[in-house]
């Protein structure tokens, strides 16, 4: 068996050197990383706003 590795994005076999295995899988898990993050972000903030909320309760 050839040493090989796995499309990040879609699981198909591909050459050691590659992460993804075309353009339209690159494209893909740009997009997922993208809306990833943003919900990452949205979530921090969330998660501030709740922790802002307590934290003003429990001082004023």
């Amino acid at each position: 068996m050839e040493k090989h590795k796995h499309c990040i994005n879609c699981g198909l076999s591909i050459p050691p050197e590659e992460s993804l295995c075309s353009e339209k899988c690159k494209e893909e898990f740009i997009k997922k990383r993208k809306k990833m993050i943003k919900s990452q972000q949205i979530f921090f903030i969330m998660m501030l706003l709740v922790i802002g909320v307590y934290a003003y309760q429990i001082f004023f």
